[in-house]
């Protein structure tokens, strides 16, 4: 099997991090993980019910557990999957930059930060790259790569590849060295909280809006092929007065202040977020939530979304100046 990356290192915490080996380990890679981070590694569940145990036994014997970063053996691809804290992003960064080979790839999930400011003082920083993914990473077809102009076209080129031949997602690359998708989610949630906190609904009524509508097109088509879809000249109408009336305040709202003063952690694994969660609640939703993905990515990959840019032109892409300058500014 023509991988590329076949040795790859696994850095972080998080609920992601155990669903990412198992992605990695389903495409073929040897894979090593932290000490550290591997006492949450339990792929049990994680993966396709399909599978036999046969088969679960032989992926998990393809992780080693290492000490400390100088405990690793020679890598092709180091994942960070670290908190949205930038100092804690580049002291990761740093340091994994220092330990492994020089032409070794460095991904970060980086939802509020560029990757101009999280590279900054990493050894090699043209090898950086931002690779956000989303729960659960092992099932779903999200994957976003973010870049910036000196990114070598080479390595994304067979970065792409990797994530699509082998990873089985749907990858998009962004050159403007910011994440998309925290943006679209952003200004959709800042208008959420506009309605909440002006009285309009409650935290319900968003929920059964957006499950109801979008929660229905979104695997079909995205936003814009939905608008194509129904009618574009409807939407333009629209928004034409719309727009005047959509939320642009930038401070967060007092009531979602609020949770936080509650539970410096809110969520579900905590009891209480913007919904009361009973004890229990947590292990049945994971294991739902799994469920529920993969028979939604069974059904999407029955009607694949169609593709105008062919990915095997990524490199003609990087090379256009045009291209990179249109997209600095995201």
């Amino acid at each position: 099997m023509n991988l590329p990356y076949p040795n790859v290192a696994v850095v972080g915490t998080g609920r992601l991090l155990p669903e990412i080996v198992c992605c990695l380990l389903q495409a073929g890679h040897l894979v090593q993980v932290l000490e550290s981070s591997s006492a949450e590694v339990d792929l049990t569940d994680l993966f396709d019910v399909g599978r036999s145990v046969a088969s679960v036994e032989e992926l998990s014997g393809r992780i080693e557990q290492v000490a400390d970063l100088g405990a690793l053996s020679p890598v092709d691809l180091v994942i960070l999957v670290t908190p949205e804290d930038l100092p804690t992003k580049k002291q990761s960064l740093h340091a994994v930059s220092q330990l492994v080979p020089e032409g070794a790839v460095l991904a970060v999930n980086t939802e509020s930060f560029s990757l101009d400011e999280l590279r900054d003082g990493c050894a090699h920083p043209d090898r950086v790259i931002g690779l956000n993914w989303v729960r659960p990473a092992q099932v779903t077809l999200f994957s976003e790569v973010i870049a910036v102009p000196d990114t070598p076209s080479s390595l994304l080129g067979s970065l792409v590849y990797l994530i699509e031949r082998y990873w089985k997602k749907d990858p998009y690359v962004v050159y403007g060295g910011r994440s998309i998708r925290s943006r679209l989610l952003a200004a959709m949630v800042r208008e959420a909280f506009f309605l909440i906190e002006h009285g309009y609904v409650g935290a319900e009524d968003i929920d059964r809006a957006c499950r109801n509508d979008a929660g229905y097109y979104m695997p079909f088509a995205g936003n814009l092929r939905y608008m194509d879809l129904m009618g574009t000249n409807v939407y333009g109408l629209v928004m034409e007065d719309l727009n005047k009336e959509l939320a642009t305040g930038k401070a967060l709202p007092s009531f979602f202040e609020e949770v936080f003063s509650e539970n410096p952690n809110p969520g579900m694994e905590a009891g209480k977020g913007f919904y009361h969660y009973e004890r229990g609640a947590v292990v049945r939703e994971e294991e739902a939530m799994i469920a529920f993905a993969y028979k939604v990515r069974q059904l999407m990959d029955r009607y694949p979304f169609p593709r105008d840019i062919q990915y095997d032109e990524v490199d003609s892409m990087k090379d256009s100046t045009s291209f990179i300058q249109k997209n600095r500014s995201l």
